[in-house]
Protein backbone atom coordinates (compact mmCIF):
# COMPACT_ATOMS: atom_id res chain seq x y z
CA UNK A 1 0.00 0.00 0.00
CA UNK A 2 1.48 3.65 -0.60
CA UNK A 3 1.76 6.09 2.02
CA UNK A 4 1.32 8.77 -0.38
CA UNK A 5 -1.66 10.87 0.25
CA UNK A 6 -3.97 10.95 -3.26
CA UNK A 7 -3.58 14.10 -4.76
CA UNK A 8 -6.69 16.88 -4.81
CA UNK A 9 -7.05 15.97 -1.44
CA UNK A 10 -6.08 19.62 -0.18
CA UNK A 11 -7.54 19.54 3.34
CA UNK A 12 -5.37 22.72 4.39
CA UNK A 13 -5.65 20.61 7.58
CA UNK A 14 -2.06 19.92 8.33
CA UNK A 15 -2.98 18.12 11.33
CA UNK A 16 -5.12 15.25 9.14
CA UNK A 17 -2.80 15.18 6.51
CA UNK A 18 0.19 14.05 8.79
CA UNK A 19 -2.27 11.87 10.75
CA UNK A 20 -3.51 10.09 7.99
CA UNK A 21 -0.07 10.10 7.05
CA UNK A 22 1.36 8.04 10.25
CA UNK A 23 -1.62 6.07 9.81
CA UNK A 24 -1.22 4.94 6.61
CA UNK A 25 2.42 3.83 7.39
CA UNK A 26 1.45 2.05 10.66
CA UNK A 27 -0.74 -0.65 8.34
CA UNK A 28 2.11 -0.29 5.57
CA UNK A 29 4.46 -1.70 8.57
CA UNK A 30 2.06 -3.89 9.99
CA UNK A 31 0.61 -5.69 7.00
CA UNK A 32 4.34 -6.11 5.83
CA UNK A 33 4.90 -8.55 9.17
CA UNK A 34 1.54 -10.15 8.49
CA UNK A 35 2.91 -11.41 5.09
CA UNK A 36 6.15 -12.49 6.70
CA UNK A 37 4.56 -14.57 8.96
CA UNK A 38 2.23 -16.15 6.63
CA UNK A 39 5.46 -17.15 4.39
CA UNK A 40 6.51 -19.17 7.99
CA UNK A 41 3.28 -20.91 8.50
CA UNK A 42 1.35 -21.87 11.70
CA UNK A 43 3.56 -19.94 14.24
CA UNK A 44 2.85 -21.70 18.18
CA UNK A 45 3.15 -18.19 19.93
CA UNK A 46 2.19 -18.13 23.10
CA UNK A 47 -1.12 -15.47 23.62
CA UNK A 48 0.29 -13.69 26.79
CA UNK A 49 3.26 -12.18 24.91
CA UNK A 50 3.38 -9.05 24.43
CA UNK A 51 5.81 -9.73 21.91
CA UNK A 52 6.28 -8.94 18.37
CA UNK A 53 3.05 -10.05 16.99
CA UNK A 54 1.09 -7.82 19.44
CA UNK A 55 2.75 -4.80 18.08
CA UNK A 56 2.48 -5.70 14.32
CA UNK A 57 -1.64 -6.31 15.19
CA UNK A 58 -1.15 -3.17 17.63
CA UNK A 59 -0.13 -0.59 14.69
CA UNK A 60 -2.97 -1.28 12.67
CA UNK A 61 -5.50 -1.10 15.80
CA UNK A 62 -4.23 2.38 16.09
CA UNK A 63 -4.44 3.17 12.75
CA UNK A 64 -7.84 2.17 12.68
CA UNK A 65 -8.61 4.29 15.96
CA UNK A 66 -7.81 7.35 13.70
CA UNK A 67 -10.40 5.81 11.20
CA UNK A 68 -12.94 5.21 13.76
CA UNK A 69 -12.75 9.41 15.17
CA UNK A 70 -12.82 10.13 11.51
CA UNK A 71 -15.94 8.22 11.04
CA UNK A 72 -17.62 10.43 13.67
CA UNK A 73 -16.22 13.32 11.65
CA UNK A 74 -18.44 11.79 8.66
CA UNK A 75 -15.08 11.91 5.94
CA UNK A 76 -16.85 8.37 4.68
CA UNK A 77 -20.63 8.93 5.44
CA UNK A 78 -21.10 12.15 3.57
CA UNK A 79 -19.38 11.24 0.65
CA UNK A 80 -21.62 7.59 0.86
CA UNK A 81 -24.35 9.70 0.97
CA UNK A 82 -23.52 12.23 -1.36
CA UNK A 83 -22.88 8.75 -4.33
CA UNK A 84 -26.02 7.91 -3.23
CA UNK A 85 -28.38 10.99 -4.11
CA UNK A 86 -25.45 10.97 -7.63
CA UNK A 87 -26.50 6.98 -8.53
CA UNK A 88 -30.02 8.24 -7.94
CA UNK A 89 -29.65 11.37 -10.19
CA UNK A 90 -30.44 13.77 -6.90
CA UNK A 91 -27.45 15.79 -6.86
CA UNK A 92 -28.86 19.03 -6.74
CA UNK A 93 -25.88 21.19 -7.65
CA UNK A 94 -23.10 21.11 -10.36
CA UNK A 95 -20.28 19.34 -8.72
CA UNK A 96 -17.80 19.77 -11.34
CA UNK A 97 -15.03 17.34 -12.41
CA UNK A 98 -15.73 15.98 -8.89
CA UNK A 99 -18.61 14.27 -10.26
CA UNK A 100 -16.79 11.64 -11.96
CA UNK A 101 -14.54 10.76 -8.51
CA UNK A 102 -18.35 10.76 -6.86
CA UNK A 103 -19.45 8.30 -9.75
CA UNK A 104 -16.77 5.89 -9.18
CA UNK A 105 -16.76 5.84 -5.70
CA UNK A 106 -20.64 4.70 -5.55
CA UNK A 107 -19.37 2.35 -8.50
CA UNK A 108 -17.14 0.55 -6.06
CA UNK A 109 -19.31 0.30 -3.21
CA UNK A 110 -19.56 -3.80 -3.09
CA UNK A 111 -15.80 -3.74 -3.05
CA UNK A 112 -15.23 -1.58 -0.20
CA UNK A 113 -16.01 -2.31 3.62
CA UNK A 114 -19.84 -0.84 4.40
CA UNK A 115 -20.95 1.20 7.17
CA UNK A 116 -22.10 -2.09 8.91
CA UNK A 117 -18.67 -3.57 8.69
CA UNK A 118 -16.80 0.17 9.93
CA UNK A 119 -19.53 -0.21 12.65
CA UNK A 120 -18.47 -3.81 13.55
CA UNK A 121 -14.46 -3.38 13.42
CA UNK A 122 -14.81 -0.33 15.70
CA UNK A 123 -17.43 -1.79 17.86
CA UNK A 124 -15.47 -4.92 18.82
CA UNK A 125 -11.89 -2.48 19.41
CA UNK A 126 -13.10 0.39 20.96
CA UNK A 127 -15.88 -0.54 23.02
CA UNK A 128 -16.84 1.34 26.89
CA UNK A 129 -13.97 -0.36 28.32
CA UNK A 130 -11.49 0.60 25.60
CA UNK A 131 -12.22 4.60 26.47
CA UNK A 132 -12.36 3.53 30.68
CA UNK A 133 -8.59 1.70 29.90
CA UNK A 134 -7.87 4.40 27.79
CA UNK A 135 -8.68 7.41 30.13
CA UNK A 136 -6.93 5.24 32.64
CA UNK A 137 -3.74 5.73 30.83
CA UNK A 138 -3.70 8.92 29.61
CA UNK A 139 -4.50 9.60 33.18
CA UNK A 140 -1.34 7.95 34.37
CA UNK A 141 0.51 9.45 31.40
CA UNK A 142 -0.26 12.86 32.72
CA UNK A 143 0.69 12.46 35.99
CA UNK A 144 4.02 10.67 35.78
CA UNK A 145 5.76 13.85 36.75
CA UNK A 146 3.82 13.83 40.21
CA UNK A 147 6.18 13.48 43.23
CA UNK A 148 9.42 12.91 41.32
CA UNK A 149 12.18 11.00 42.50
CA UNK A 150 14.10 11.10 38.48
CA UNK A 151 14.49 14.41 36.99
CA UNK A 152 14.05 12.44 33.88
CA UNK A 153 11.25 9.60 34.38
CA UNK A 154 9.43 10.77 37.06
CA UNK A 155 8.63 8.27 40.12
CA UNK A 156 8.92 4.81 40.33
CA UNK A 157 5.42 4.83 41.65
CA UNK A 158 4.17 7.03 38.60
CA UNK A 159 5.71 5.04 36.03
CA UNK A 160 4.59 1.86 37.96
CA UNK A 161 0.90 3.00 37.05
CA UNK A 162 1.77 3.78 33.48
CA UNK A 163 2.95 0.19 33.16
CA UNK A 164 -0.21 -1.32 35.05
CA UNK A 165 -2.60 0.85 33.05
CA UNK A 166 -1.18 -0.01 29.78
CA UNK A 167 -1.29 -3.78 30.42
CA UNK A 168 -4.83 -3.44 31.03
CA UNK A 169 -5.38 -1.35 27.39
CA UNK A 170 -3.29 -3.66 25.96
CA UNK A 171 -5.27 -7.11 27.06
CA UNK A 172 -8.29 -5.59 26.44
CA UNK A 173 -7.09 -4.17 22.69
CA UNK A 174 -5.38 -7.98 21.92
CA UNK A 175 -8.66 -9.61 22.96
CA UNK A 176 -10.64 -7.31 20.60
CA UNK A 177 -8.63 -7.84 17.36
CA UNK A 178 -8.31 -10.70 15.13
CA UNK A 179 -7.04 -12.26 11.87
CA UNK A 180 -9.12 -9.48 9.78
CA UNK A 181 -7.70 -6.55 11.61
CA UNK A 182 -4.82 -5.56 8.82
CA UNK A 183 -7.01 -6.73 5.67
CA UNK A 184 -10.14 -4.62 7.21
CA UNK A 185 -7.77 -1.32 8.11
CA UNK A 186 -6.54 -1.61 4.47
CA UNK A 187 -9.84 -1.56 3.65
CA UNK A 188 -10.95 1.32 5.94
CA UNK A 189 -7.65 3.68 5.10
CA UNK A 190 -8.73 2.98 1.21
CA UNK A 191 -11.94 4.04 1.71
CA UNK A 192 -10.79 7.19 4.01
CA UNK A 193 -8.07 8.41 1.03
CA UNK A 194 -11.24 8.06 -1.67
CA UNK A 195 -13.36 9.96 0.20
CA UNK A 196 -10.97 12.86 1.30
CA UNK A 197 -9.66 12.91 -2.17
CA UNK A 198 -13.95 13.76 -3.19
CA UNK A 199 -14.38 16.35 -0.07
CA UNK A 200 -11.03 18.20 -0.82
CA UNK A 201 -11.72 18.39 -4.76
CA UNK A 202 -11.79 22.41 -5.23
CA UNK A 203 -14.81 21.53 -7.60
CA UNK A 204 -16.61 20.41 -4.35
CA UNK A 205 -15.27 23.25 -2.18
CA UNK A 206 -16.24 25.55 -5.22
CA UNK A 207 -20.15 23.80 -5.07
CA UNK A 208 -20.74 24.06 -1.19
CA UNK A 209 -18.46 27.59 -0.88
CA UNK A 210 -15.97 25.95 1.31
CA UNK A 211 -12.19 26.41 2.28
CA UNK A 212 -11.17 23.07 3.14
CA UNK A 213 -12.39 19.44 4.15
CA UNK A 214 -14.40 20.58 6.87
CA UNK A 215 -16.30 23.15 4.75
CA UNK A 216 -17.09 20.58 2.54
CA UNK A 217 -18.44 18.09 5.19
CA UNK A 218 -20.82 21.09 6.29
CA UNK A 219 -22.13 22.20 3.05
CA UNK A 220 -23.19 18.12 2.34
CA UNK A 221 -24.55 17.87 5.88
CA UNK A 222 -26.68 21.19 5.52
CA UNK A 223 -27.81 19.68 2.03
CA UNK A 224 -28.87 16.17 3.25
CA UNK A 225 -30.18 17.99 6.52
CA UNK A 226 -27.97 16.22 8.63
CA UNK A 227 -26.72 17.50 12.09
CA UNK A 228 -22.86 17.31 12.75
CA UNK A 229 -21.00 18.79 15.29
CA UNK A 230 -17.42 20.63 14.57
CA UNK A 231 -15.28 17.50 13.23
CA UNK A 232 -11.94 19.13 14.20
CA UNK A 233 -12.43 17.38 17.57
CA UNK A 234 -12.73 14.20 16.41
CA UNK A 235 -9.80 14.47 14.52
CA UNK A 236 -8.18 16.19 17.67
CA UNK A 237 -9.11 12.99 19.70
CA UNK A 238 -8.39 10.58 16.45
CA UNK A 239 -4.79 11.90 15.72
CA UNK A 240 -4.03 11.94 19.56
CA UNK A 241 -5.20 8.47 20.36
CA UNK A 242 -3.37 7.16 17.56
CA UNK A 243 -0.56 8.37 18.58
CA UNK A 244 -0.65 7.04 22.04
CA UNK A 245 -1.68 3.41 21.10
CA UNK A 246 1.71 3.53 18.67
CA UNK A 247 3.26 4.23 22.08
CA UNK A 248 1.69 1.18 23.67
CA UNK A 249 2.78 -0.82 20.78
CA UNK A 250 6.47 0.03 20.96
CA UNK A 251 6.55 -0.32 24.71
CA UNK A 252 4.24 -3.84 24.61
CA UNK A 253 7.73 -6.03 24.83
CA UNK A 254 8.81 -4.33 27.72
CA UNK A 255 5.87 -4.12 29.89
CA UNK A 256 6.61 -7.87 31.54
CA UNK A 257 10.18 -6.16 32.34
CA UNK A 258 9.55 -4.50 35.48
CA UNK A 259 13.02 -3.32 35.70
CA UNK A 260 12.83 -0.62 32.61
CA UNK A 261 11.15 2.58 32.77
CA UNK A 262 8.77 2.89 30.59
CA UNK A 263 8.58 6.47 29.36
CA UNK A 264 10.50 9.74 29.59
CA UNK A 265 8.64 12.93 31.04
CA UNK A 266 9.97 14.45 27.49
CA UNK A 267 8.07 12.11 25.46
CA UNK A 268 5.81 13.26 22.69
CA UNK A 269 3.24 10.31 24.05
CA UNK A 270 2.50 12.87 27.68
CA UNK A 271 1.13 15.87 25.69
CA UNK A 272 -0.80 13.40 23.31
CA UNK A 273 -2.47 11.67 26.49
CA UNK A 274 -3.36 15.00 27.35
CA UNK A 275 -4.39 16.28 24.09
CA UNK A 276 -6.63 13.09 23.95
CA UNK A 277 -8.52 13.86 27.61
CA UNK A 278 -8.90 17.54 26.46
CA UNK A 279 -10.69 16.03 23.03
CA UNK A 280 -12.92 13.84 24.81
CA UNK A 281 -14.25 16.24 26.84
CA UNK A 282 -14.72 18.77 23.99
CA UNK A 283 -16.87 15.86 22.28
CA UNK A 284 -18.69 15.49 25.90
CA UNK A 285 -19.42 19.28 26.16
CA UNK A 286 -20.56 19.53 22.59
CA UNK A 287 -23.09 17.04 23.01
CA UNK A 288 -21.41 15.35 20.17
CA UNK A 289 -21.55 11.60 21.99
CA UNK A 290 -24.38 10.30 19.86
CA UNK A 291 -23.62 6.39 20.73
CA UNK A 292 -20.13 6.95 21.96
CA UNK A 293 -19.28 5.20 25.00
CA UNK A 294 -17.16 8.26 26.63
CA UNK A 295 -20.20 10.18 27.47
CA UNK A 296 -20.16 7.11 29.86
CA UNK A 297 -17.01 8.15 31.79
CA UNK A 298 -18.13 11.87 32.32
CA UNK A 299 -17.78 12.20 35.98
CA UNK A 300 -14.21 10.73 35.52
CA UNK A 301 -12.88 13.28 32.71
CA UNK A 302 -14.59 16.67 34.61
CA UNK A 303 -12.18 16.08 37.56
CA UNK A 304 -8.88 15.11 34.74
CA UNK A 305 -10.75 18.60 33.18
CA UNK A 306 -10.45 20.66 36.49
CA UNK A 307 -6.48 19.39 37.13
CA UNK A 308 -5.49 20.57 33.70
CA UNK A 309 -7.26 23.73 33.94
CA UNK A 310 -5.76 24.19 37.39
Amino acid sequence: MSNAIPNGIGTGDLMLDSALRKSLALVSTAQAFSLALDELGALDIPSASHGQIDQAQLKVIASLYLAYELESAGVIPVVEQLSGLGGRAGVPINLGKAADLIAAFWHDRHSRATADDRKEIFVRLFSREFDELMLNLCEALYKLDELPTNANYGGIAQQSRVRSAATRLLDAIIQGGGGMTVFMAQEIINGLKAALAILGHQDMKNAFGARDVWGTVAGIDRMTKTQRPDPRIFVREGRAGMTVLSWLAEAAPHLENVGILLVALDHPVIPAAVDWMEAALAIEEAGAIGNRRVANNSSRLAPTWAALAG
